[in-house]
């Protein structure tokens, strides 16, 4: 059987959204074997789950954050498991138990982006260096694993992220559909103090700049969390408010809505492993503005698709925002070439293709 174990697999956010797409391609290589597949989620509700991949449901194991129960589970597993996919690092200890109890098992671990570019604990390390592989979804992350967590480059594949087949048509040429607001800016982020290097503050001190030329832009900041409230009253301070809207978390159609009527996508990020949440902008043909860091040069193509600014270099960020809002054909070519890009490397079937070839295919691959 196969065995997936992840965080999150029912919440909003860009590493659950990979969960998911990880979880269905697990699923598949399974059914088209005609073995079994269990996909657990240490955090999700406790019980039976489902979600939704390109318009297909998948059913899951919730553990509500019980730690013990999921190693219990997973241990009761093992002697039938050939492959497990362990969806973080913080699996990884786990995944070299597995191996011990079934050493036949062969199991891969998930790096996201931050989490590696610090040394792990030393048990960690040592689990990922017994790993068959660890994949990364950007060559920065990548490098970090090689050098930062002593892993042997050829235990360390690049698997950059894909986007869910339904997500604004992605795998389909040709326009998306707009109804654009004019002047629109639009940020998806999660709003904690933790991850607070997402540079929205950056966003909102610009804005004043902004505005001078482009009296009409405004700003929608998409998610929530603890820092929410700090930045709100950055927005105040500058007297920007009326200006910004901080729309709290919102349904997947909603969001979707949020992407078709931006006339670009912001976040400035020093934090991104990859970047999600870009490749969504693009999808719907929206140029996009990026930080200079971690995982999204890799995808922002610079001049081509978007900008990469300096984190944290208001001015420079304000520059291109009134680039981009005062030039119609400039946000149209960029756009078209964004999605261009989606379309010829980050579509679904792309993704499903790479992960199984990484995972070997079905048991006879295994076997040799």
């Amino acid at each position: 059987m196969v065995l997936g174990l992840f965080g999150h697999l029912v919440e909003p956010g860009g590493v659950e959204r990979v969960n998911r797409l990880v979880g269905a391609v697990l699923a598949g290589m399974a059914e088209a074997h005609h073995e079994g597949c269990e996909l657990l989620g240490l955090n999700d509700p406790s019980g039976a789950i489902t979600f939704e991949v390109g318009g297909r449901r998948y059913a899951g194991t919730g553990f509500g954050r019980h730690k013990a129960e999921l190693v219990a589970r997973a241990l009761r597993l093992a002697s039938r498991t050939r492959l497990a996919y362990l969806g973080h690092p913080n699996f990884a200890p786990l995944g070299a138990v597995l191996k011990i109890v079934n050493p036949r098992l062969r199991y891969w671990v998930v790096s996201h982006g931050a989490e590696v570019w610090e040394p792990l604990p030393t048990l960690s390390r040592l689990a990922l260096r017994r790993a068959e592989g660890v994949t990364a979804p950007s060559r920065f992350t990548l490098d970090h694993l090689i050098r930062t967590q002593g892993l042997d480059p050829k235990r360390a594949a690049l698997l950059p992220h894909g986007l869910d087949p339904g997500f604004a048509g992605a795998e389909e040429p040709g326009p998306t559909a707009q109804s654009t607001v004019p002047g629109l800016m639009l940020t998806v982020a999660r709003l904690r103090r933790l991850e607070r290097g997402k540079g929205i503050d950056t966003v909102i001190r610009a804005l004043p700049k902004v505005l001078e030329a482009a009296a009409h832009a405004s700003l929608v900041v998409v998610g929530d969390g603890d820092h929410r409230a700090l930045l709100e009253d950055l927005a105040a301070q500058l007297g920007v408010q009326q200006k910004v809207r901080f729309a709290g978390h919102v349904e997947e159609r909603e969001l979707k809505e949020f992407y078709r009527q931006a006339e670009l996508f912001v976040m400035p990020s020093r934090q991104e492993g990859f970047g999600l949440v870009f490749l969504e902008a693009m999808a719907f043909g929206k140029p996009v503005v990026g930080g200079d860091f971690g995982g999204i040069p890799e995808i922002v193509l610079e001049g081509v698709t978007g900008y990469v600014v300096e984190y944290g270099n208001v001015d420079a960020l304000a520059g291109r925002l009134i680039c981009l809002l005062t030039n119609e054909d400039l946000r149209r070519r960029m756009g078209a070439a964004g999605k261009q890009r989606v379309i010829e490397n980050y579509g679904f079937a792309t993704f499903q293709k790479r992960l199984v070839e990484l995972l070997g295919g079905g048991p006879r691959a295994a076997a040799r």
